[in-house]
């Protein structure tokens, strides 16, 4: 970690990271380092416990469809929904498209950076007086100063094990232990009684009712709400 720390020029002192944190944050930025070290046009980095969608190998074995627009694809499925620009970029041979991205969109899952994006990424970096994580970097912050960047693949063809199975059984995350703890969140279930529930559920009826206002709204600017289809990008036969 410290030699990584030394050739990325990063100060790792100030931060509420934890260590699992701040290791996932390098080993990306050691990527993006490396495309531009070895002037590479395009570089893919997942994360390893990533599932990968059908007919995958075309999109990883060449960046001959990559438009050139597109500085960075993002190409896991996190969020339930996402908000894209109206106008689609449909790749040929396939039934996939690409959507600018216009909100962000977390996880660091699986994503391919283009040369010039993994220089600016790098460059933000160093900017930074206290460290955040890496998938707010790339997908909000980077997101929000470079609005025409940063592209959804549709369908994502990759899904982090832990978003597609809704637990941590297969591969344990002291990643996300970490987090929670740094968060300060209690995982404990606890039991709610019925008056409680009815709370619960009025809350969630409320910020339901919020969340269509808004998607109503960004329609008539020209965006449109996406819903990702997850469980189709996880069908993966082993043959």
């Amino acid at each position: 970690m410290a030699q990584a720390v030394e050739d990325l020029g990063v100060d790792i002192s100030k931060t509420e990271l934890r260590k699992c944190e701040i290791a996932c944050l390098l080993s990306h930025a050691v990527l993006w380092k490396k495309a531009v070290d070895e002037n590479l046009p395009y570089i893919a980095i997942f994360e390893d416990d990533i599932h990968l969608g059908r007919k995958s190998t075309s999109f990883l074995t060449s960046d001959k469809w990559i438009p050139a627009e597109c500085k960075i694809v993002k190409l896991e499925a996190f969020y339930p929904k996402i908000i894209v620009a109206l106008n689609y970029k449909p790749l040929i041979n396939s039934k996939r498209k690409l959507a600018l991205l216009k909100a962000k969109h977390m996880g660091c899952g699986g994503y391919i950076l283009s040369n010039e994006s993994a220089r600016n990424l790098l460059a933000l970096l160093k900017q930074y007086e206290v460290l955040i994580p890496v998938d707010h970097i790339v997908f909000n912050d980077y997101l929000q100063s470079n609005p025409q960047d940063i592209f959804q693949m549709l369908p994502a063809i990759c899904i982090q094990d832990h978003r597609l199975t809704k637990s941590h059984d297969k591969f344990p995350s002291f990643l996300e232990q970490e987090r929670n703890l740094r968060k300060g969140e209690d995982k404990t279930k606890v039991k709610l009684s019925l008056l409680d529930k009815a709370k619960r559920e009025f809350l969630r009826l409320g910020t339901q009712t919020v969340k269509i206002v808004k998607e109503l709204a960004v329609l008539l600017q020209g965006e449109r709400v996406v819903r990702i289809q997850g469980e189709r990008v996880v069908r993966i036969k082993f043959k």
